[in-house]
């Protein structure tokens, strides 16, 4: 159950105590790389490079976190969380209701769809830079889920479901499909 997940991730994260937190950072770690080899190299890095200081910093902000957070979050300087991707998945776990992921799969759609046209990446990049126009364009992404989940079923989804329905579009090939609904919605949300 993805609820439960995100429940004891945010637990972790939101605990104050600098060995949970730590613990909170790995599962965002292993989640974002579950099914790729690197997974478990990249969990044990974060473990070893992760220094008390950085994790003090963590624990202070993300408790009191507002807005966005992306540049508060990256500010931090944690080992594998400098770029939107992860970054963006800290905060979604802090709040799946309000906030989501924005990671590469999803930049794919940056040449195919309008709405994500304002996505900045270049096409030698591997992944999402944590730039001003990026982050305004991840805030119109968490505002764009949050109100098709609104359209949906509020009762039962929340944003981050309605992130994770267009990602596995994308995952699964229906690029042109999930750019087609991401448009006509956005448009009439006036996004």
């Amino acid at each position: 159950n993805p609820r439960l997940f995100e429940k004891a991730v945010q637990s972790l994260l939101l605990s104050g105590d600098t060995d949970k937190v730590k613990d909170g950072l790995s599962n965002v770690l292993f989640w974002g790389f579950y099914r790729m080899a690197i997974r478990d190299n990249r969990v044990n890095r974060f473990r070893s490079d992760v220094s008390k200081d950085q994790l003090r910093g963590a624990v202070n902000l993300l408790r009191h976190i507002e807005g966005n957070g992306i540049k508060e979050i990256a500010d931090l300087k944690l080992p594998q969380f400098s770029m939107m991707p992860f970054v963006s998945k800290v905060r979604m776990f802090l709040n799946p209701e309000s906030h989501v992921v924005l990671d590469n799969k999803l930049a794919k759609l940056s040449s195919i769809s309008t709405f994500f046209g304002d996505l900045k990446k270049s096409a030698t990049e591997t992944t999402i830079r944590i730039t001003k126009a990026n982050t305004t364009f991840y805030e119109r992404w968490c505002r764009f889920c949050v109100l098709a989940s609104g359209c949906i079923n509020p009762n039962r989804y929340v944003a981050v479901d309605v992130e994770r329905a267009i990602f596995e579009l994308v995952d699964c090939g229906r690029a042109s499909e999930a750019a087609a609904m991401v448009d006509a919605l956005s448009r009439r949300f006036d996004l």
